[in-house]
């Protein structure tokens, strides 16, 4: 029941990611057919302003690309099945202020009604909870966090 829950944190993680993928490739496509249908006008300055403006877009759309490839490579990477005696990548945790998935940072999502952070081993509470064990308590922000459930 508990592999079920994490195979569809893991498949809604991987459709988000596959959909934001598909939303910049267009995105890149639109601005390229742009710069390339653009005529030049008798405003020369104007239209090269224009257009590295659209080139500078197409950057960082293409940076964005990249660390969503990097973030699907991680989310197919992972085993849920590996021993769940520590917190590790893959661990879904319940502790006394919410569910988390270790994996990726996209921030909250709903799976069967019930949120869950997916957070990063590299997050700052992800530091926190790494190698931790039921039962373990620690603090963050002057607020203690207990591990309750490891799956």
């Amino acid at each position: 029941m508990i592999k079920d829950f994490k195979e569809k944190i893991l498949l809604h993680c991987l459709n988000l990611l596959e959909k934001k993928e598909e939303e910049i490739k267009t995105e890149i496509g639109n601005l390229r057919d742009g710069i390339a249908n653009d005529a030049k006008s008798s405003m020369g300055d104007k239209y090269e302003t224009s257009r590295e403006m659209s080139q500078q877009e197409i950057n960082r759309l293409e940076q964005q690309l990249a660390n969503n490839g990097h973030q699907l490579f991680q989310l197919k990477s992972l085993n849920l099945s590996a021993s769940t005696k520590s917190v590790g990548l893959g661990s879904l945790v319940k502790t006394n202020i919410g569910n988390f998935f270790i994996s990726v940072g996209l921030g909250e999502i709903v799976v069967e009604k019930q949120p869950v952070f997916l957070i990063s081993a590299v997050s700052p509470l992800g530091k926190l909870i790494i190698g931790k064990n039921e039962g373990d308590q620690f603090e963050m922000n002057n607020k203690e966090i207990k591990v309750l459930q490891l799956f």
